[in-house]
């Protein structure tokens, strides 16, 4: 377990692309909220869940350690206070745009564009391409599940690698969760952390020749 930031209060941790956060049918697997559990607890603390990301996605995930910071916690998720920007490849060459589109559940683990849905808000930005495919910056203004992977696969470029709403034609989503910054729940003052960029998502770049550095489009 790769620890970013640790306080009284606060864990930040590093999470790998190949790892689910919270346990789900297979019995075996191994789970980084219980991996968490058992560090603190090693040190007589709690760990509280406060934010989820995919087994695909790879980067920054903070765990509250005190249960009486979890209400302030709840609320800068609910005023929009806690700001997440993460990294992704996607097919094609991309444009900046702003994905106003509401998202509901379409399948058992699947969302789609729905007039009837919650309204999502993703801001994309171009930082390289390549001959097939884009390096972009991608800033939440909403919390939806997936909203990334199915707002990026409704304007016709879905992430590289996502099986669900593209193709398997990586080992995994190329999602990568860069940043995360809040107000800390005890002293009020801006606390921004950041995961350095995986192997496999370099590795991957360099697949599709994607150069840090060129201009997207």
């Amino acid at each position: 377990m790769n620890i970013l930031y640790e306080d009284s209060a606060l864990l930040f941790v590093d999470k790998p692309g190949d790892i689910v956060v919270q346990r789900g049918y297979d019995a075996d697997e191994p789970v980084l909220f219980e991996s968490v559990e058992g560090y603190v607890a090693e040190k007589g603390e709690s760990a509280f869940l406060m934010q989820r990301l995919d087994r695909g996605t790879s980067g920054v995930i903070f765990f509250s350690k005190l249960s009486k910071i979890n209400a302030n916690l709840t609320r800068q998720f609910e005023r929009k206070q806690i700001r997440k920007i993460y990294m992704a490849i996607c097919n094609g060459r991309m444009r900046r745009q702003i994905v106003d589109a509401p998202l509901a559940r379409v399948g058992p683990i699947s969302f789609g564009v729905r007039s009837a849905g919650k309204r999502a808000i993703t801001v994309i930005e171009p930082l390289a391409s390549g001959p097939e495919a884009s390096l972009v910056r991608v800033t939440l203004l909403t919390g939806r599940t997936h909203q990334i992977r199915s707002h990026c696969s409704a304007i016709g470029h879905p992430l590289v690698g996502d099986w669900l709403y593209g193709q398997r034609d990586a080992t995994r989503p190329m999602l990568h969760a860069f940043s995360l910054s809040m107000r800390h729940p005890l002293t009020g003052e801006p606390l921004s952390v950041t995961s350095p960029v995986p192997a496999d998502f370099l590795k991957e770049m360099a697949h599709r020749q994607i150069v840090p550095g060129t201009d997207g489009e």
